[in-house]
């Protein structure tokens, strides 16, 4: 299979983010391994992101380095913003900031590894958690409820019963003895 590269502009991307076209332009990018798209609007930006997010139900990853790049940054699951030379409003509506693009690959592979264990052990640690309080809970209310259900029914066999007792009592040791 050969290794395809698909790029296009922001004129031709206007066409291509019709109604019409849109699947068959997603699908050309699918099978691409790389795809740019140059010259293209903010809210082009934003469109191809919100495409591929909502058609692929793909995470989206938004990289930018300035302000033209924040619509595109807030469309995309997780939004990363270089803080540069552009100013500070893609790094102000990004998720994550990094001062220089060579320092993504440390942010994606280092840290992302790292925030995937921790929260793991955090979803682990919930259902330990609830588990172990729910337990509680259930002990709790069982054996207060067997008590209380005792204390109900030794009251009541004794209200029901305790008459019969003493007479049973009387007639067994005699009146005067009881």
């Amino acid at each position: 299979m050969q290794s395809l590269g698909f790029i296009i502009d922001g004129k031709s991307l206007k066409f291509a983010l019709e109604d019409d076209v849109k699947g068959l332009m997603l699908n050309i990018g699918k099978r691409c391994k790389a795809v740019i798209c140059c010259r293209v609007s903010p809210l082009q930006k934003a469109e191809v992101v919100l495409l591929v997010k909502n058609t692929l139900k793909a995470i989206t990853l938004a990289i930018g380095d300035g302000a033209n790049d924040v619509g595109m940054i807030q469309a995309a699951h997780i939004g990363v913003g270089i803080s540069g030379e552009e100013g500070l409003q893609a790094v102000r509506a990004s998720d994550y900031s990094i001062a220089q693009f060579r320092f993504l690959r440390r942010l994606l592979l280092v840290h992302g590894s790292w925030a995937y264990n921790r929260v793991s052990k955090l979803i682990l640690y919930f259902f330990y958690k609830n588990i172990g309080l729910y337990m509680i809970q259930f002990w709790v209310f069982l054996l207060r409820s067997l008590f209380l259900s005792f204390v109900v029914f030794f009251i009541l066999f004794a209200d029901r019963h305790f008459p019969k007792i003493v007479y049973l009592l009387q007639w067994i040791f005699g009146s005067d003895r009881v």
